[in-house]
């Protein structure tokens, strides 16, 4: 067997392993099989990412990001995938995914951290490198945009993406509120009713998650729109900013009550 087949072969096998790790429900098991996928293929990303995404020590965890990001640009670099006919279009390219989905972790970590600015800076530039925002990364960046009162960078990125979801339009009815024009974040909470039953009474205590219910929403990772679970991503990706504005819940109760069920 020739040295390329045997590298393709052992690729082929990492990606296996980590599969296996994805799917693995213990962690330990699953973070040691991601090790053996990175043993047999140490330019597997995805793998190296797994790993770190189980390190509980948040500013340690950025530090591995932020070296993996490193060098997986430096390797993009070499390989002239940072050029004008790539930038815009890097979701569409399957060798640049795991430096975007790194890259989206990286930024994840530092709103743990409570580094808005820096987090934006990553956001904008995930947006420059995919225009269509294949990650979703519009529903973070907006919410950032909102805590730093960057109101017309809210409204920019709102109308660039014509987006009326939950996750976008929860961070734009709290910076209206923040700016002050109760008008337009009543409107916009009445979208949001409209849009998610559960959401409103979550937030102002009317219902409740139970532990049973957040282990199983946790445990699926997915949501349909207009569902519970839903409405939980949405409180948990805004849980930073809803810190903010503590009078906001307040709000809700006593100037639309009336659309709570």
């Amino acid at each position: 067997m020739d040295l390329k087949n045997e590298e393709f072969i052992k690729r082929e096998q990492s990606d296996d392993l980590l599969f296996e790790a994805y799917e693995e429900p213990i962690k330990t098991k699953a973070i040691k099989l991601a090790k053996q996928a990175l043993e047999l293929n140490p330019n597997n990303i995805d793998a190296e990412n797994f790993i770190t995404k189980h390190e509980t020590n948040t500013i340690k965890r950025l530090k591995k990001y932020e070296d993996t990001l490193n060098k997986e640009k430096t390797n993009l670099e070499k390989e002239n995938f940072f050029n004008e006919e790539n930038v815009g279009i890097f979701w569409g390219l399957i060798e640049t995914r795991p430096y975007m989905r790194t890259k989206h972790s990286y930024m994840l970590t530092l709103i743990e951290l409570g580094r808005y600015t820096e987090a934006i800076k990553q956001g904008e530039e995930l947006l420059e490198l995919c225009e269509s925002d294949n990650l979703g990364i519009r529903y973070l960046i907006i919410g950032l945009y909102t805590v730093l009162e960057k109101f017309d960078k809210v409204e920019e990125i709102y109308n660039k993406y014509s987006d009326n979801s939950t996750f976008m339009l929860f961070p734009l009815s709290i910076m209206y509120y923040k700016e002050g024009n109760y008008r337009k974040s009543k409107k916009v909470l009445k979208q949001l009713q409209e849009n998610n039953e559960y959401l409103l009474n979550y937030l102002t205590g009317r219902k409740k998650f139970t532990k049973t219910k957040i282990e199983d929403i946790e445990i699926n990772g997915t949501y349909s729109w207009g569902s519970e679970a839903e409405a939980y991503f949405v409180v948990k990706d805004n849980k930073y900013l809803l810190e903010t504005v503590p009078a906001f819940i307040e709000f809700i109760e006593s100037e639309i009550k009336k659309w709570i069920i």
